[in-house]
């Protein structure tokens, strides 16, 4: 099974971690996966807004790269 190496990146912080995932759409749900699961817990914590680069790369080559982005907005 091929190991993928899954980046969070934004202007506040960098996570880095690396799975044994079947496919490359597994390895960008992951992706999309953590990046939510950070975002939202910036959003609840009082960011109107967060924003971040995922990659998947598996050894040096890039095979990925998108933006996750989570926002909340008040309701009145």
């Amino acid at each position: 099974m091929p190991i993928f190496r899954i980046s969070v990146v934004n202007h506040s912080f960098s996570a880095c971690e690396e799975h044994e995932l079947p496919s490359l759409a597994d390895a960008t749900r992951q992706g999309i996966k953590a990046a939510l699961e950070i975002g939202t817990d910036e959003v609840t914590n009082g960011k109107a807004y967060f924003g971040a680069e995922v990659r998947v790369e598996d050894g040096e080559e890039n095979l990925r790269r998108f933006v996750v982005s989570v926002g909340m907005s008040p309701i009145q």
